[in-house]
């Protein structure tokens, strides 16, 4: 188990060389440090600052969840797995428009096809209304070329996915998603959604951790020091294969109920079951689901930060993963 996911009202210490997890009707559990490489923590937990301590110095990152169920930060190993040449000619490609561009479109464009290639499975299932929609998203997904930068390229992008997200409910009238809210979520949905990306951004920025590159240089995403922005550009392939499908598969099986949902005006909220039920759902497929010879698309991600970083060294030309219905 490399990465622990934690629920609301969990405390974490640490005792001895382990850690140790207690939920919030009491029972605990402890576990090996050698055996955690990642934990995510949402909001309403009790870390001590020792602990944290500990768990840097083992090389273990820690994943913090907001209250709406986004990512919000993490605190990082106290050696970080970084290499000069790499960081140089990673800078060096950010720079170039041009390269920076090309490398931009082939993550979109990736996440695209992913997103297409979600309706064609229902599709080809007997979804005929989703025909249109599928036609749409294929024309707004070829002005990507258009874009002369990220941000006319997200532009672009996010036509497309407005497209794609209004396609939602011909696979089952409670997907139904006219409009992405986030901050917060304003619906069910959107609260399913958004969680959801946050746990896939998570395992991303892990993964890439792993290999030589900075997370803070990124190509689509604004490069920034706050916010490991290349995790959000990798997470674009992804987001469609993992966070969406669970979703639908959550949504279409009839596996949530009321008690899943924190419901205010205007505002959506998932409940430690619904969450509890995501990241199991999630799960499955970082860590079980086979993938092209490999086991869970964990090791896929690790695959495509590992190409990205050839990519950057200009060893070989980067082709993203692309989900076939």
């Amino acid at each position: 188990m490399e990465t622990l996911y934690v629920l609301r009202g969990t405390s974490i210490r640490r005792k001895d060389n382990t850690i140790q997890v207690t939920l919030s009707d009491g029972r605990r559990k402890t576990m090996p440090v050698e055996a955690i490489r990642h934990i995510v923590v949402p909001t309403g937990c009790q870390v001590t600052t020792d602990v944290l301590a500990f768990l840097s110095r083992e090389g273990v990152r820690v994943s913090l969840i907001n209250f709406y169920g986004e990512f919000a930060g993490s605190l990082e190993p106290s050696w970080p797995h970084t290499a000069g040449n790499v960081h140089l000619a990673q800078a060096r490609l950010v720079m170039d428009l041009d390269r920076r561009m090309d490398l931009a479109r082939r993550l979109v464009d990736a996440g695209a096809q992913n997103c297409i290639s979600n309706l064609r499975y229902y599709l080809y299932r007997g979804k005929k209304d989703l025909a249109q929609a599928v036609t749409q998203m294929e024309v707004e997904r070829a002005k990507f070329r258009r874009a002369q930068n990220p941000e006319e390229l997200m532009a672009y992008e996010g036509r497309m996915r407005q497209v794609y997200y209004r396609a939602w409910e011909y696979i089952h009238p409670k997907l139904q998603l006219s409009k992405r809210s986030r901050r917060p979520p304003q619906d069910r949905i959107n609260s399913l959604v958004s969680f959801a990306n946050g746990v896939v951004y998570s395992a991303c920025r892990h993964e890439l951790s792993k290999s030589h590159l900075d997370c803070t240089l990124s190509v689509l995403h604004a490069p920034t020091q706050a916010r490991a922005s290349l995790a959000l550009d990798l997470a674009e392939i992804f987001k469609p294969i993992l966070a969406d499908r669970a979703v639908f598969r959550l949504v279409t099986r009839g596996e949530l109920n009321d008690s899943d949902f924190e419901e205010h005006p205007g505002v959506c909220l998932l409940t430690g079951s619904g969450r509890t039920k995501i990241v199991e759902a999630i799960r499955e497929s970082l860590d079980r689901t086979p993938v092209q010879g490999m086991v869970g698309y964990r090791a896929v991600i690790l695959r495509e930060a590992y190409k990205l970083e050839a990519h950057v060294l200009e060893m070989e030309e980067y082709e993203p993963f692309i989900r076939r219905a």
